[in-house]
């Protein structure tokens, strides 16, 4: 029975992709597991394997469209099979799915000048270069903003940009007489931020911020940083915070949760999202089976994850299925916030500032190192009483790290 190629889901948020090459042609045959088509998404670029052996019988969404998440693109026919044996094409959905417009007569070229190109041989998508031949625009004067650089629709219109500012008469409500120094849409990365921010704002979520005592901690990373030297890494107060996450999280099975639907679904791995800046906002790579790594193990990881975060080379799998995450403005000297949830999960950790304190121990004051730490939990799966537990049960992990050591 021939076997449909359709566009996956990778990772919440991802709604559509646009086709950027087909890797096989209709009549060549392919073996399960083989990379069929590349596909480009708001996140991430991926190929879509075959799921059985065969030959591509009939291939259904060219290259350059947009597409719906479930879109069949094609089918891969098995021995004995024929294209006449194939069910009739299914409309194309996808907000960006229809064909390209017509060339039109091309304007003249924008006179504000474009950033330079970045070095290294230019990727550019086939909607951005139809694009750019009907505008006129040079594509070695546009600046890629999409994965691993790849020019986008949106980084050859940002390239034709006339002045937004009408310089008299009346203009509508959204319009502003203010001269605009840059206009930056809410596509692509940073769309999907976007979208997931506001999907997240809708849950009645409620953060406690309560501090700890992690004097132990500090000092346990201060004792790392000669065992580390050979491994060539410097220990991170970040990596304490993860490893002391993933033990709570561990033993306390209601923190390790989805709600899906009317379901909380309480998970069997323990897979930390640690939130990452880059240029074009906000990624959460994921450490998986953080539980089961020794404190090394998740500092290596963290290391590699950012390095392939801040060059665009994160894969599918290291930004999906994370169950609790993280994010840490403690180097800009933030101590309190209330962190937003990264639905479907029911909690998220801020970390905030370390800083030295006097206070009383034993009845004697003391300089101690206290930590800030802020828990969002969505208040329709968990309640506030473990919530509170889970966090206090965080900062008793980092007081007393001798068990990071094992």
């Amino acid at each position: 029975m021939s076997a449909p190629i359709t566009l996956p889901q990778w990772g919440m948020g991802m709604n559509d992709g646009e086709v950027i090459k087909w890797l096989k042609a209709v009549g060549d045959p392919v073996a399960k597991g083989d990379q069929l088509v590349e596909i480009e998404s708001s996140k991430v670029n991926a190929e879509v394997e075959a799921t059985s052996d065969g030959t591509i019988g009939r291939i259904d969404v060219e290259e350059g469209r947009v597409v719906d998440v479930g879109t069949v693109l094609g089918y891969v026919l098995e021995e004995g099979e024929s294209a006449a044996d194939l069910p009739d094409p299914l409309p194309i959905g996808g907000s960006a799915s229809t064909p390209a417009p017509s060339p039109a007569a091309p304007p003249a070229p924008s006179s504000t000048p474009a950033a330079a190109p970045k070095g290294g041989k230019q990727i550019v998508t086939p909607r951005a270069r139809r694009l750019a031949k009907d505008l006129g625009v040079e594509l070695a004067n546009v600046v890629g903003t999409g994965p691993s650089g790849r020019i986008t629709e949106d980084d050859v219109k940002a390239a034709n940009v006339a002045p937004a500012v009408s310089r008299g008469g009346s203009s509508s409500p959204s319009e502003s007489l203010v001269p605009v120094k840059e206009t930056i849409k809410l596509s692509g990365l940073r769309g999907t931020i976007a979208r997931r921010m506001t999907e997240s704002a809708a849950i009645p979520a409620v953060t406690l911020s309560t501090t700890a005592d992690v004097t132990g901690a500090v000092a346990l990373q201060r004792d790392l940083v000669g065992e580390w030297r050979e491994h060539r890494i410097r220990p991170q107060y970040q990596d304490l915070v993860i490893a002391a996450v993933a033990r709570a999280l561990k033993e306390s099975s209601i923190a390790n949760a989805h709600l899906v639907g009317d379901e909380i679904r309480v998970l069997d791995e323990v897979n930390v999202g640690v939130a990452m800046a880059v240029t074009e906002g906000l990624l959460v790579p994921v450490i998986k089976n953080a539980d089961q790594k020794s404190l090394l193990e998740i500092a290596q990881e963290v290391r590699e994850l950012a390095r392939k975060a801040k060059s665009n080379s994160l894969s599918i799998d290291e930004m999906t299925n994370s169950t609790f995450s993280i994010t840490n403005l403690s180097s800009y000297n933030i101590d309190t916030f209330d962190p937003l949830l990264n639905p479907p999960e029911i909690g998220i950790l801020g970390v905030g500032t370390v800083e030295e304190r006097p206070v009383v121990v034993d009845g004697e004051v003391a300089v101690r190192s206290i930590a800030n730490l802020n828990l969002a939990f969505d208040h329709r799966a968990w309640d506030g009483a473990p919530a509170a537990e889970f966090v206090r049960s965080v900062g008793n992990l980092l007081s007393d790290p001798g068990w990071m050591k094992a």
